[in-house]
């Protein structure tokens, strides 16, 4: 089998390619293969699939000693040493005899780019056709949208495919870790094995629709690697230049002297942030060329040899407006004025009308009220986006919530939500006299309560605002709970309603749940009870990003444990109990209820990054549970984003227990003092969710508190 090596580093060096006279002389002492090398005379990293136009390359020659253990090397030669016996099999002069041992390697060096290289090397090195390309191996992985889409490595094997479709192309990558190109020489025999091994395989299984592969090492002991095949990490990066550098000319020309000036040269230094691109791999939590490399595996990234094709948009299109943003909320809403700008900001040429038209024939970004929105065209028109999905009881119904947690962790023993989510039970009560037989239902329940061991909490499960919220022990307590409630009811529309009543006769879903009895408590908020308002966005089927500028919500009062004297029935008994801001009138009191999480200063950092964290885990697992477990209840839209606000406790231990997940969210509730964190948030998610509905890349920013969680396919079974 005829194979070429090109790459992208260039000749033999320590500094700038170290890797292939070690990959070289593996393959030369491990396989029968015919290897011609045919690379850049020197580095020519980053130049992606380019060729000098109008440029004639020229060839040199070096050679190595086979069993060399440095970089050293004969020449370069202007024409080859070698004499050729078959004068057919070599396209280019050589000479009649030579000072180079005749078991040396031969490199041919070409005055191009590695694309050059693998184009002459193809054709014109030889009069055979050859059976493979490896182009590498490159020093540093190639993975990721940014690297690969600029390697000059991946550009080789792709300009290898272009020019000879039959020829099998690879882009070889060694990925280093933490600097240290250099290993000892039982890794890269390793390395060089797994390499040998894959394209190998590969090789022999080479599948029709694929025109290149990307293939990435990494750098370091790998028994227990698993080879992957893996998709690129779609990120996006930064600048790579620095600001303009004003740099006064080491040389004074006579002109300069005469008009008094001294020139200077403007430079842009080059100064890529290679950390940001690693945080980006090590953020990712789906299996991509990124995330698998990072994880001590082989990845392997089936490629086609063109840009990926946007399908949904084909076809004669008009140049007048072909989109629109349709804001239906009120101008009076607490985040109508942090949307608009975003909207103005990030897609100043989409205009913004106030009304839905009848016909929707352009692409349409709508943000309303539930109500508002147009769910047929939404179901059915994929040019109407919207900021709300339509199913999503599994997880904003406190009863649905708990049956999809439960179902989910029942498989998952491992997931945080196991202890990320008090024990709950759903009960369903249309009558307070049909509570017996509630309970008769659920026995577990029914044990639970006759054990009068634990504190419990009643929450109706589609209530809102703390409405019905209710702490009990025993079923003597719940039944006047419930008792209560019926005595409330009233047919006089006059009579004053007290907010935290709940009619059993509207609804009938409760859940009733164990009541933490330790939360955490700080001096600072003089032992208030309180919970953390976490506002998380989904975009699409399937992105969860969460907004790491949480809120701490306080309870009004100093937390009471409730003990054998709690009465039930006595409202006001609640106020130390329930952080819910709407329940709270006196505005003195609501102003000092809502403070900015990273502002608590009596938890220490890493514990707020220890729950940060958590949460972070908690909402991942939730939606995958929602999608796995009640797929009719909960269908993320790929033309859809919406916001939830998630409430968690965090107990004595720093353990984060999810309470429940709001829909359309009481913004407002943040106040005018934080405002500014509402604003941040709009501004996340028009940039990085929005755009991409307009067909526009997401922009991220380089302090932004946005973060991905999670990245999946809702129905990939």
């Amino acid at each position: 089998m005829k194979v070429l090596i090109t790459n992208d580093d260039g000749p033999l060096s320590d500094q700038y390619s170290p890797y292939i006279r070690i990959f070289v002389q593996y393959l030369l002492k491990h396989t029968d293969w015919d290897i011609y090398i045919c690379i850049p005379n020197q580095q020519r990293s980053w130049i992606g699939k380019a060729h000098f136009a109008n440029h004639n390359p020229t060839a040199s020659f070096i050679y190595s000693n086979p069993d060399a253990t440095t970089n050293e090397f004969l020449g370069p030669f202007s024409v080859p040493q070698f004499k050729r016996l078959n004068k057919l099999s070599y396209s280019i002069p050589d000479l009649e005899t030579s000072v180079v041992p005749e078991n040396f390697i031969e490199w041919c060096l070409i005055d191009g780019t590695p694309a050059t290289c693998s184009d002459i090397g193809l054709n014109h090195l030889v009069h055979e056709t050859f059976d493979v390309l490896i182009s590498g191996p490159n020093v540093g992985r190639n993975a990721s949208a940014p690297y690969i889409g600029s390697s000059g490595t991946v550009g080789a094997a792709i300009d290898a495919y272009i020019t000879n479709p039959s020829v099998k192309s690879f882009a070889l990558s060694w990925a280093y870790f933490d600097g240290v190109k250099i290993v000892d020489d039982e890794t890269f025999e390793q390395v060089c094995a797994k390499s040998f091994e894959v394209i190998d395989y590969l090789i022999r299984n080479w599948d029709s629709e694929v025109k290149v592969y990307s293939i990435n090492v990494p750098l370091r002991d790998l028994t227990g690697s698993k080879f992957k095949y893996c998709p690129i990490l779609e990120s996006t990066w930064c600048t790579i230049y620095s600001d303009a550098v004003l740099t006064p000319n080491t040389t004074t020309s006579n002109e300069d002297i005469l008009d008094g000036h001294q020139s200077h040269t403007i430079s842009f230094n080059w100064q890529p942030n290679f950390k940001l691109q690693r945080e980006n791999m090590l953020r990712e939590k789906s299996l991509t060329d990124g995330s698998c490399i990072e994880h001590g595996n082989v990845s392997v990234t089936p490629l086609s040899h063109t840009f990926k094709v946007v399908n949904k948009l084909h076809g004669e299109f008009q140049l007048n407006d072909p989109a629109q943003i349709v804001l239906t909320i009120p101008e009076t809403e607490y985040i109508y004025g942090p949307l608009n700008r975003s909207f103005r900001k990030h897609l100043p040429n989409v205009p913004v009308s106030r009304s839905l038209p009848v016909t929707i024939d352009k692409l349409t970004f709508h943000y309303g009220d539930y109500e508002q929105l147009d769910m047929d065209q939404l179901m059915s028109n994929q040019l109407y986006h919207a900021n709300s999905y339509i199913y999503r009881k599994a997880i904003i119904r406190k009863h649905y919530l708990s049956h999809t947690i439960h179902s989910y962790v029942v498989k998952n023993r491992e997931s945080i939500l196991n202890r990320a989510f008090l024990e709950s039970f759903n009960i369903d009560v249309d009558y307070a006299e049909f509570l017996d037989d509630a309970l008769d239902e659920n026995w577990e329940l029914r044990q639970e309560l006759e054990s009068k061991e634990k504190w419990w909490i009643l929450k109706p499960s589609m209530s809102d605002k703390g409405q019905g919220i209710r702490i009990f022990k025993t079923i003597e307590q719940l039944q006047a709970i419930f008792d209560s409630f019926e005595e409330d009811e009233t047919d006089d529309e006059d009579t004053e309603t007290n907010t935290n009543k709940v009619a059993t006769s509207q609804l009938r879903h409760f859940i009733v749940q164990e009541y933490l009895h330790n939360p955490l408590l700080l001096s600072e908020a003089h032992g208030r009870k309180f919970h953390i308002r976490c506002y998380v966005t989904c975009s699409g089927d399937l992105q969860v990003f969460v907004y790491d500028r949480m809120l701490a919500l306080f309870a009004p009062n100093k937390f009471v444990p409730p003990t054998e004297e709690y009465d039930v029935l006595d409202i006001e008994q609640l106020a130390c109990h329930l952080t819910n801001t709407c329940l709270q009138t006196d505005d003195d009191i609501k102003s000092n209820s809502v403070i900015e999480f990273d502002a608590l200063k009596d938890i220490p950092s890493h514990r707020r990054e220890e729950i940060r964290t958590q949460i972070h885990e908690a909402v991942s697992e939730l939606f995958k549970a929602a999608v796995n477990v009640d797929r009719l209840n909960f269908r993320p839209l790929k033309n859809s984003l919406e916001t939830f606000g998630f409430d968690f406790l965090v107990d004595s231990d720093y353990q984060v227990k999810l309470l429940e997940v709001n829909a359309f969210p009481d913004f407002k509730q943040t106040g005018d003092d934080l405002k500014n964190l509402i604003d941040e948030l709009f501004d996340d998610v028009v940039s990085i969710c929005v755009r991409p509905m307009f067909n526009l890349p997401p922009l991220h920013h380089q302090h932004s508190k946005f973060v991905e969680v999670l990245k999946l396919k809702s129905n990939d079974w």
